[in-house]
């Protein structure tokens, strides 16, 4: 019997004292990421310009409507698996809505990488090239997938890193409210 009970102290022990370093390391983590942060909810969107359909246009260009923008890469396996959700929950539901501007880039990749992603992907947004991070690091050091909402007025509303059904649906609950969608 003493020995079920050490046993029992010792696995008891054992899991608190994992759960422990589990915690610490994501304590660690979300320190990393909110240190790599440039940004805050509030603050006006930096001033930045891309190609889009073969023009250039300004972040300014879209003052008056709600933007909504992504940052990944190729190489980030949470960032695989939360396009598609953002493709059919975002995109598919919101792209008909004139007060809706809706941007993806591609952190760290070429026009002719984005193309192919997207064709073997069967999007049916525009991923837009950042290959030199010129974009992304307006907003952060490092850490994908980033979302980011602005609202009409140009200040962000919204910003998360990483994905999640909890993440994902307050970005969500927070895109219908500014969209007025009930």
């Amino acid at each position: 019997m003493k020995n079920k009970i050490l046993a029992l102290i010792i696995s008891i022990a054992i899991f608190y004292s994992c759960n422990s370093k589990e915690k610490k390391a994501d304590a660690e983590i979300e320190k990393d990421i909110k240190n790599s942060t440039l940004i805050s909810v509030g603050q006006d969107v930096p001033e930045f310009s891309f190609i889009r359909y073969e023009d250039t246009v300004d972040i300014n260009d879209f003052k008056g409507k709600v933007v909504f923008i992504n940052f990944f890469a190729t190489s980030c396996p949470i960032c695989i698996k939360e396009l598609p959700v953002i493709h059919n929950e975002i995109w598919s539901k919101y792209n008909s809505n004139s007060d809706f501007e809706f941007f993806v880039f591609g952190r760290g990749h070429t026009a002719g990488e984005m193309d192919t992603f997207r064709t073997k992907w069967e999007y049916t947004f525009e991923i837009i090239p950042d290959p030199e991070r010129a974009v992304y690091s307006l907003f952060a050091k490092q850490y994908i997938p980033r979302n980011i909402i602005i609202n009409r007025e140009g200040k962000i509303i919204f910003e998360s890193t990483g994905f999640d059904d909890e993440k994902f649906a307050k970005m969500k609950s927070i895109l219908e409210k500014e969209l007025k969608i009930k």
